[in-house]
């Protein structure tokens, strides 16, 4: 059995959990690595860009992006990642726990040695590509973390926070499990609202992001050339000379770096989220029932 997962080539924290983590739950993993069935983990990756051949094992992923996936005798859901991930797939109740990386509260996270932070904060790789936030971060005196460091490292920072703001929802779900107060930040349209109700509609809690002005630099896409070119076509279409109406992000201003400061000066305000402990517990005793269920059966197909 070989792990399916999205693989990043800058990093991603929520999708880099999967090697780091899956080897040590199903040690079968590294002794099986040409068979030809999967284990989709962690991720949003239940959609029409799955493996066509191979029998497929469903272990926390959940429905988000891309088309449908394919549905047959050959994909064996064990856990979906919440409600609505099940109700667009049509499975019951019973296929629900959460996201597989509540896992994390099974294995040996050591404690962080850091200095105690009382605000971090986590941005999509979107966000990241589109404006440096670390200096932004470091004005408020709030903890940066990259969603696209080492998974060590990222545990490491989210555990001495005493808040995080984050944009990235496996920041939200590992600062949960390891009982990290968090709040919900969005700066970005292409963040998926849908996955993350997906996750909270398993741990009774709302989805209410504070909205922060996103802060775009045209230099880190386009040279000046391509700059000039695309300012031009979006003025040229506002003024109806020609066809052209696709926005433009503006080039962030000292003005738009003071709105987006204020808030997440707003966010750090806010009380953080957690889960309650019993929620969790019973998550990880279904998942830990579901693996011994599948580690069985690795081992009677030698």
């Amino acid at each position: 059995m070989k792990l399916y997962y999205f693989r990043d080539p800058a990093g991603n924290f929520g999708d880099d959990l999967n090697p780091w983590m899956w080897p040590q739950l199903i040690p079968e993993l590294s002794k099986r690595t040409n068979d030809a069935d999967w284990l989709v983990g962690i991720g949003t990756l239940l959609n029409h860009r799955l493996p066509k051949t191979g029998q497929l094992h469903v272990m926390g992923s959940g429905v988000g992006y891309g088309d449908p996936m394919r549905q047959g005798t050959d994909v064996h859901f064990h856990a979906v990642r919440g409600h609505k991930s099940a109700a667009v797939l049509g499975l019951g109740a019973d296929k629900v726990i959460t996201d597989a990386a509540v896992l994390l509260r099974t294995m040996n996270v050591p404690p962080s040695q850091l200095a105690r932070e009382r605000v971090g904060v986590m941005f999509t790789g979107r966000s990241l590509h589109n404006y440096d936030w670390q200096p932004v971060c470091e004005r408020l005196g709030y903890a940066f973390i990259s969603c696209h460091w080492s998974v060590e490292r990222v545990l490491d920072e989210i555990q001495r926070c005493d808040l995080l703001l984050t944009e990235a929802m496996h920041g939200a779900i590992v600062a949960d499990t390891l009982r990290v107060p968090w709040v919900a930040i969005t700066c970005s349209e292409e963040v998926l609202g849908f996955k993350w109700e997906d996750w909270l509609s398993t741990v009774d809690l709302p989805y209410e992001p504070t909205v922060v002005a996103p802060l775009y630099h045209l230099s880190r896409h386009l040279d000046v050339r391509g700059e000039f070119k695309q300012r031009g076509r979006q003025l040229f279409g506002r003024l109806g000379l020609i066809g052209y109406d696709g926005p433009l992000p503006p080039r962030s201003s000292p003005a738009k770096v003071k709105e987006a400061s204020s808030q997440l000066m707003q966010a750090a305000a806010r009380r953080g989220f957690l889960s309650k402990e019993h929620l969790i517990d019973g998550h990880i005793q279904r998942f830990q029932e579901r693996i011994v269920a599948l580690r069985a059966t690795l081992e009677r197909q030698g």
